[in-house]
């Protein structure tokens, strides 16, 4: 037989080298398909911590529903070093009431741990059902509330907004603010069931009982309660309690108008000295637009 010409020793070279190639690719390949399913580097296991009203049994269901299956058909998502971290965080998040979660792998166990949103009033729509959400001490909407009777929870009205979880009723420092302001007026005896708050900053304070106080977010709650107190002390308004007078519009600083229902006149009264300003002078039973001017 003659000898083999070049170029198809050649070809028959190339084959070879390509059929090694494939070969070798087919390999890794199976070696990866097959090491990632050893038991060694399989998660194999998940612990829940923290959060007291929290379900560990949920959120572990959660997690352990992000680990089934594969990558692209190939790596499963149970495998140490692929694992889906960022999937798992944002699964753990959505589960109501849960806060800032942290997922560490430890060998072949996940740990998830993570803290609980505390309520602290709720958020309402405007509405004659409203639908609520609760409020977390930086005024973030984080879960949705049910049907609540009694007053646990001061009530939140956004005029113009709805409310929702995820997000947050007024800026943080406002929220706080009002919260304060709360707490101030339960100090004297007048309880808070619901405020409204609009976009000017304005917020309008329904008592227990009945009865409103117009508030401007511009002033200080403590300023606020001052000027309260300084009618308050004034002869003439020593009976003042929630459900006998409309209202009492706070908004204008050292200028304050108190309206009682069923009596039109207005009487300017004589100055008397404010805790935190130098003089207060009050209008008796002035009009809503009066109050505005």
């Amino acid at each position: 037989m003659g000898a083999m010409r070049h170029e198809t020793r050649q070809l028959l070279i190339n084959i070879m080298i390509g059929l090694g190639v494939i070969l070798l690719l087919a390999l890794f390949l199976y070696g990866v398909w097959f090491g990632s399913r050893a038991d060694a580097v399989t998660l194999d296991q998940v612990i829940v911590t923290g959060g007291e009203t929290i379900s560990h049994d949920r959120v572990q269901a959660a997690v352990q529903a992000e680990l089934e299956g594969t990558y692209l058909n190939f790596i499963p998502r149970s495998f140490v070093w692929l694992y889906p971290h960022d999937d798992i965080v944002a699964t753990v998040s959505a589960t109501p009431r849960v806060k800032d979660p942290v997922v560490e792998r430890r060998k072949k166990a996940l740990v998830v741990t993570f803290a609980e949103y505390e309520p602290a009033a709720l958020w309402c729509d405007d509405t004659e059902i409203p639908t609520c959400v609760f409020l977390d001490d930086n005024g973030y909407g984080f879960a949705a509330a049910p049907d609540l009777i009694g007053g646990a929870y001061t009530r939140y009205v956004q005029i113009g907004q709805s409310a929702s979880t995820s997000a947050v009723f007024t800026d943080a420092a406002d929220f706080a603010a009002l919260q304060e302001l709360v707490e101030l007026l339960d100090a004297t005896g007048w309880s808070v069931a619901l405020i409204e708050l609009d976009q000017a900053r304005d917020a309008f304070v329904h008592l227990v009982g009945g009865s409103e106080l117009k508030v401007s977010l511009t002033f200080t709650p403590t300023q606020t309660v001052d000027n309260l107190r300084t009618i308050r002390a004034a002869e003439q308004y020593a009976d003042l309690e929630p459900g006998n007078f409309a209202y009492i519009d706070l908004r204008f600083g050292n200028k304050v108008f108190v309206s009682i229902a069923g009596d039109p006149a207005d009487v300017e009264l004589p100055e008397v000295e404010a805790a935190a300003e130098a003089e207060s002078e009050v209008i008796e039973n002035a009009t809503s637009s009066e109050a505005a001017q």
